[in-house]
């Protein structure tokens, strides 16, 4: 089976290889394709340029995307590989042209995510990966909300056409030197806020006046018998912070996230970030996974060594 690069002619197949692996639910799949391919739309992706296939007979058995992310020299490689080849000779080899591309764009730090307790983790670190960072999933499945409300002087607004430039510049303000944060541009955002996944009423923004204090970005994604919400990004900007506003971002996000009859709301939180664990699990959220960030340091190779 060869390694090949991507062309917009494997797209359908890519989509079948992706959704097999899936945990959409029958009467998700339609859905989860749709925001699937819109991922893979993102202009500044480039699949073609960045992106690589295990393909067998016209089915597709892995694959490697390469997301490159200039402003902090930094490749974030997203890596699946059917069952049958895990560990073997095919994913270590689509692992390294995935590293070699990286460093020939000049990205000094390559990153990737996994489950914790993943099969891929000794493959990874053989490789010469290191975990770096751990991020917990929480999920929220109460039926009714805690009690909550919104300081005087401030409001919550949804998200209208026009304001991809506000949330671009709330967003960098709010994640600003966090760690793995690569800051967006209003082409980026005006994309995602487009996407099947979005909507314009799941964007809230939090303001006083008419500054913006923070804001919450809301997901919809396919599970089995329904669907279930996300808070995809909660920020408050640095002029705001220490007032309590947290709170009342995460709460608009998940009462509209409860309008839309979602099965269960998820988050990821980085499990250093000890203030914002304790919010969510104040409100009801319990942790029930972890996830991995491995590293490898390409400045640090040798040219012949991958």
């Amino acid at each position: 089976m060869p390694i090949v690069p991507f062309t917009g002619a494997h797209l359908p197949a890519l989509l079948d290889f992706i959704q097999s692996r899936s945990q959409w639910g029958s009467q998700g799949q339609s859905l989860g394709r749709k925001i699937l391919q819109e991922t893979f739309e993102q202009p500044w992706l480039d699949l073609d340029a960045n992106c690589w296939l295990i393909e067998d007979n016209g089915a597709i058995k892995g694959h490697c995307l390469v997301q490159r992310e200039p402003p902090i020299n930094r490749a974030v490689l997203q890596l699946e590989v059917d069952p049958s080849l895990a560990g073997g000779d095919l994913e270590r080899e689509l692992l390294d042209t995935a590293v070699r591309h990286s460093r020939m764009w000049g990205a000094k730090v390559a990153h990737l995510c996994l489950p914790s307790g993943s099969d891929k983790r000794s493959g990874l670190e053989q490789f010469g990966f290191s975990m770096v960072r751990s991020y917990t999933n929480m999920v929220w499945k109460g039926d009714r909300l805690p009690s909550w409300s919104i300081a005087d002087g401030y409001y919550v607004r949804a998200f209208t056409p026009g304001d991809a430039h506000l949330l671009t510049q709330v967003q960098n303000a709010a994640f600003s030197g966090s760690w793995g944060f690569c800051p967006n541009t209003a082409d980026q955002i005006e994309h995602r806020a487009g996407m099947s996944n979005t909507r314009h009423a799941g964007i809230l923004f939090l303001t006083h006046g008419e500054k913006p204090a923070g804001y919450c970005w809301t997901c919809l994604f396919p599970v089995p018998g329904g669907l279930k919400g996300v808070i995809g990004m909660i920020g408050v900007t640095p002029e705001f912070r220490g007032r309590g506003l947290s709170k009342s971002v995460l709460m608009a996000g998940m009462e509209y996230l409860q309008s839309e009859n979602v099965a269960e709301i998820g988050l990821e939180v980085d499990s250093n970030n000890t203030p914002a664990i304790r919010l969510y699990t104040s409100v009801g959220f319990e942790e029930v996974s972890e996830l991995n960030w491995f590293e490898l340091e390409l400045s640090l190779l040798n040219p012949g060594s991958v």
